[in-house]
């Protein structure tokens, strides 16, 4: 018994040692490709400088990730074992714009990768990437339209909001409002709230239950005045009915399309400023409707030959995600937001009663790509964010 027991420990004891033995040289000999990452910033971006480069792969079928940081200044350059794998980067990046230096975030994945033999390239394409990027307003319609005849054309105007972050929001709650100060006639309006608010008196509400009307990536909602086909009324208009939303309007140019959604009228009617001496808001509050509107209702007053008032609505800037003020050359006198919210303006038309704005938009510039996703501008400064007198996206 004891040299069977003695010769069947030796023998397990040897099986051991030639499974670790193996483990060890299938270790030794496993096969690892080069990998060398090279990477394409954003083109429209003057002196860009990268630093603080992370750069993630995982294999596919392992599940195995490996993280890797470098300076900016060093080739990016790895070993890695042969596999498929999906390779991400992030960075910090600063770039000049308007003689000013901006400080932003750059990202970029590709999938498939695969690693065989001893060397291997990839090449990134690069896009600009806000950690606090949310709706924006993408595109104004407010000039609306003429007949062949030369007649004014009412009830075509629209508003895009795009989602131009990288995750899924949801529209329910949006407001979207006009400003109610012009922009062509400054006074001195008391109490004077405009670092802490802006006041407007046109307001519609997106409807929903929270997470009724999902937004992907990349993709826009689009809010006409009334949502129906405008070229079976007039041929140099624009077919609507496509629209995701339509507003309340005036009665008397108020259509309503049954199969388009309707805004909720948080104000009696929306009534859009043609000439564009008015700026947009993009806001989602906090509270219900009935208890913004009387919390948020004040009456200001205002000098001219007399002592004058009004009234209106004001909504917190911190409630606020986009503001975009609009004026024309000839009678801009200021800004009516706050500039932590918009520090420049855009137009269609130079002069007060241009003829040559009917028909046109402005238009928020795109400055990068995430594959099929646009990333569009937003420093802030509709001056430079947005293309002036366009030909609208939805005019075919």
């Amino acid at each position: 018994m004891n040299t069977i027991h003695s010769k069947l420990l030796f023998g397990l004891a040897l099986l051991a040692s030639v499974t670790v033995g193996s483990c060890k040289k299938d270790s030794l000999n496993e096969k690892k490709t080069d990998l060398t990452i090279t990477y394409q910033v954003p083109e429209t971006l003057e002196a860009p400088k990268v630093s603080n480069i992370t750069v993630s792969f995982t294999e596919v079928n392992s599940k195995i990730n490996t993280q890797k940081q470098f300076n900016g200044d060093e080739p990016i350059q790895v070993s890695l074992p042969e596999g498929s794998y999906e390779v991400t980067f992030t960075s910090d990046i600063s770039y000049t714009q308007d003689g000013k230096q901006v400080n932003s975030k750059l990202r970029g994945r590709q999938g498939g990768v695969i690693l065989l033999g001893e060397n291997a390239a990839v090449n990134l394409k690069l896009f600009l990437y806000d950690e606090n990027a949310n709706f924006v307003i993408k595109e104004l319609y407010f000039t609306g339209s003429v007949t062949p005849e030369g007649k004014q054309y009412n009830g075509d105007k629209y508003y895009v909001i795009y989602n131009n972050s990288a995750d899924t929001l949801y529209a329910d709650g949006l407001m979207i409002a006009q400003i109610t100060f012009l922009t062509t006639t400054r006074r001195d309006y008391t109490p004077d709230i405009m670092n802490e608010a802006v006041t407007v008196s046109d307001i519609a509400m997106i409807p929903g239950t929270g997470k009724q009307y999902p937004v992907a990536p990349g993709k826009q909602v689009v809010i006409a005045d009334n949502g129906i086909n405008h070229l079976e009324y007039n041929s140099n208009s624009i077919d609507l009915t496509s629209a995701d939303f339509e507003m309340e309007l005036l009665s008397s140019i108020n259509i309503d399309n049954p199969q388009v959604t309707n805004m909720i009228p948080v104000t009696a009617s929306f009534t859009t400023h043609n000439r564009g001496f008015k700026g947009f808001i993009l806001a989602k509050i906090d509270k219900g409707i009935e208890t913004f509107k009387a919390d948020n209702y004040y009456t200001y007053k205002y000098f001219t030959t007399k002592e004058m008032s009004g009234n209106g609505y004001k909504i917190e800037n911190k409630y606020i995600l986009d503001a975009v003020n609009l004026s024309v050359a000839d009678s801009f006198e200021w800004i009516t937001t706050s500039p932590a919210l918009d520090m420049g303006w855009t137009h269609c038309g130079t002069t007060s009663s241009d003829a040559n704005r009917y028909g046109k938009s402005v238009r928020r510039k795109v400055i990068s790509k995430d594959g099929d996703r646009e990333i569009l501008k937003d420093t802030n400064n509709s001056s430079v964010d947005f293309d002036a007198e366009v030909v609208p996206s939805l005019k075919k």
